[in-house]
């Protein structure tokens, strides 16, 4: 137990060099509790966030648009329509900000298959003067700003900043991105419209994400035939470009060191609610947004149940740093575990060990799940656990479901997919849960992991 003592405080310090915020997270939250308790935070005791740099991601593109041709060419289509967001942005690099308010397709990105010719961004004029101006449009993409419910407006219509004097540096930028976006068009349909002649794909086979999106290209392109293709974008990503492996590292790092930060004060918080809520703010902390965290084999945000001794609880935590997630499972044992636990959780980690080097470009994920149980097998170990593994990026689980034929997708592993291996184990009792996931990037040579794994258990 002492060993596993010293290898949680060595792998918790060098999860707080990282980030710069860990080691002190425990005492600090402490301390805010109590004084939310009178009625007042007392003053310095918050803890100051830890946000990476991502400037890069507003001036390096996502989308590979070699990858993007071959993938259209293979599925029959001669551009892509996409409106839902994670689609649009990994297209133009823009999340549009009213899907965050439930409203699909409010903002469009149109893919041609030729790669000589731009991605188009079909914008409302206020998201791009309060929000894509800020960032500026990525190379490659070219918008086509509509100003609809106000057909007609001019870029000063939609200015906010009506002060006296000179406006700041920020606004005179917004005003000249918006005014070199011109001639804005009076709806959605005619901006859309416009963007596919411009393209040369009015009358093409235009492939689509969502319905609301071929309702919109049936009065926009009455000659284009229309296909659904909403797996399309998913087997465009499944490889990575550098700027995303870049965001995949920062969003992985953050999520496994705010993870740190949340085992560390497991004896304190008590509770698998209580767990799950640190969690999400130690995300938020390093910059990402809590999607969800498994605590125990339950993802229910209302259960709770207190944490205690002697019982080992599986964590399995997910966040998003600008849409890329992260995706980290560990056990934590409170204090010494049974036996069978210990002999359970040393066979995970060993079998993970020796599966992560197998893995190859070219191996379906079928041939993944056969090769762990294989594994198991030779290390003559018989514990219920599976090896199932899954595409991340800008999802949970980011990866095509069916073929552009309809029949379901086998996955076949590529250089440059980030992958996680999900190993839970399927059994429950007196003993507790457990659980071992990595985020790994696939090479010519096997797999490594792109953040700092720490070690397989954690005892507090």
């Amino acid at each position: 137990m002492d060993r596993e003592r010293r290898d949680f405080i060595a792998a918790a310090t060098m999860a707080s060099a990282v980030t710069g915020v860990g080691a002190s997270a425990a005492p600090g939250t402490g301390a805010i509790a109590q004084g939310l308790t009178q009625g007042h935070v007392p003053k310095g005791d918050l803890l100051k966030p830890a946000l990476p740099d991502i400037g890069f991601a507003t001036r390096e593109p996502f989308l590979d648009r070699e990858r993007a041709r071959r993938i259209l060419t293979e599925d029959g289509l001669d551009a892509m329509v996409v409106g839902e967001g994670r689609n649009v942005f990994h297209a133009t690099n823009f999340f549009p900000l009213l899907e965050r308010m439930s409203m699909i397709a409010s903002t469009l990105a149109i893919i041609p298959r030729d790669p000589q010719r731009p991605v188009a961004l079909v914008i409302p004029v206020f998201s791009y003067y309060y929000i894509q101006a800020d960032d500026g449009p990525v190379p490659g993409v070219q918008p086509f700003v509509f100003t609809s419910p106000r057909p007609g407006a001019a870029a000063g219509d939609v200015v906010v900043y009506k002060l006296d004097g000179e406006p700041p540096a920020r606004e005179q930028n917004r005003r000249k991105v918006l005014a070199a976006a011109a001639p804005y068009h009076a709806s959605m349909e005619q901006a859309l419209g416009k963007a596919l002649a411009e393209l040369g794909v009015a009358r093409g086979r235009l492939g689509y994400d969502d319905s609301s999106v071929a309702q919109l290209l049936t009065r926009a392109a009455l000659a284009a035939t229309l296909v659904d293709a909403d797996d399309t974008p998913r087997r465009i990503r499944l490889v990575r470009t550098p700027a995303e492996v870049r965001m995949m590292k920062l969003a992985s790092e953050a999520n496994v060191t705010a993870a740190h930060a949340t085992i560390r004060a497991a004896r304190e918080l008590g509770s698998v609610r209580a767990l799950r809520q640190r969690f999400f703010a130690e995300a938020a902390l390093r910059g990402n947004l809590g999607v969800f965290m498994v605590v125990n084999a339950s993802s229910s945000d209302a259960y709770d149940e207190p944490l205690r001794d002697g019982q080992a609880l599986m964590i399995d935590c997910v966040s998003h740093l600008r849409n890329f997630h992260g995706d980290y499972g560990r056990t934590i044992f409170f204090g010494e575990p049974n036996k069978r636990m210990r002999y359970c959780t040393d066979a995970m980690a060993k079998t993970w060990g020796e599966l992560q080097g197998l893995i190859r470009p070219g191996m379906c994920f079928s041939q993944v799940r056969e090769l762990g149980t294989t594994t198991l097998a030779k290390f003559g170990i018989d514990v219920p656990v599976t090896f199932s593994p899954h595409s991340v990026g800008l999802a949970h689980t980011d990866q095509p479901r069916l073929n552009a034929d309809g029949s379901r997708a086998e996955v076949i592993i590529e250089e440059n997919m980030i992958l996680s291996i999900d190993c839970p184990l399927f059994e429950t009792g007196a003993g507790g849960t457990a659980h071992l996931e990595d985020l790994v990037l696939v090479t010519r040579q096997g797999t490594v992991p792109i953040h700092d794994t720490g070690t397989p258990t954690y005892t507090v």
